[in-house]
């Protein structure tokens, strides 16, 4: 669809306003302006690919670290770094800070960002988060070639925020993930 027809169909929803001004204006150059339009859209999808190759590269990076590493640290040791990797990330957030006292506020906001269902037996202390199917959601993760327990960094997520919301301390157990061969993650997360 060219501009005119673009503009021509905004008008007939009644949605003309100056934007349209500007269009046809835009039209009137946009001979001139084509050539150049083609080539920025060139560079931005060169750069989208970069970016791209950047973050693949870089999830694979990230999984061999840890793969270099674990000889090196016993399971307590490399867990308990995933787990404050995990707190690192949410503390970086401020969800927990936002959602203080407001657990219920915190599920409606995850469940808007990400989609995720909540279950919360108050009486019992007990949380249950389960996302939606999906692959892992972080930034780090392939879920190809991450090792299963990068799952724990989760762990150290859900601890951070719930202990900071609820103003106790929590267990987090992962009941299902993605890393270790499921097509959701859910996590059960117990008041103490």
């Amino acid at each position: 669809m060219n501009r005119r027809e673009l503009l021509s169909q905004v008008c007939c929803f009644g949605a003309c306003s100056c934007a349209a001004s500007v269009l046809l204006t835009e039209e009137c150059s946009g001979a001139q302006n084509n050539a150049s339009e083609s080539k920025e859209v060139q560079e931005l999808q060169s750069k989208l690919w970069k970016l791209q190759w950047w973050q693949d590269h870089t999830k694979r990076q990230f999984a061999k670290l840890w793969e270099l590493l674990e000889p090196h640290l016993d399971e307590k040791e490399r867990l308990a770094i995933i787990e404050q990797l995990g707190r690192n990330c949410a503390s970086s957030l401020g969800w927990d800070k936002e959602y203080k006292g407001n657990p219920e506020g915190f599920f409606e906001h995850m469940g808007r960002l990400q989609g995720e269902t909540f279950e919360y037996d108050k009486a019992n202390g007990i949380i249950t988060v389960t996302t939606p199917e999906r692959d892992c959601v972080c930034g780090l993760v392939n879920s190809k070639f991450t090792p299963a327990y990068f799952c724990h960094c989760s762990v150290g997520w859900q601890k951070h925020m719930y202990e900071n919301i609820l103003g106790k301390e929590v267990d987090v157990e992962v009941k299902e993930s993605v890393l270790k061969g499921a097509k959701r993650c859910a996590f059960e997360i117990r008041v103490r």
